[in-house]
């Protein structure tokens, strides 16, 4: 018989690709530090690349979490 390790200690690839993505978007956000104008229809702003970038990524994040239905049902 092969003994397989507990739960608590696997690793999924899902879970490495997951935080692979988020250290390059990271990566990514903080490279660009430069000041940006942000025109949306009648409002505009300028602040650092950055913060904008981060914006977008919670903006993904919180969205990917909120429209469960778009992943994969598992099969039964």
């Amino acid at each position: 018989m092969s003994r397989s390790e507990p739960p608590a200690r696997t690793v999924r690839v899902r879970t490495v690709v997951a935080v692979v993505l988020a250290v390059l978007a990271l990566t990514f956000v903080f490279q660009n530090t430069g000041s940006k104008s942000i025109r949306f229809l009648f409002w505009s702003t300028s602040m650092p690349a950055w913060i904008w970038l981060l914006v977008v990524f919670v903006a993904g994040v919180v969205a990917g979490s909120l429209f469960p239905w778009f992943r994969r049902r598992a099969r039964r």
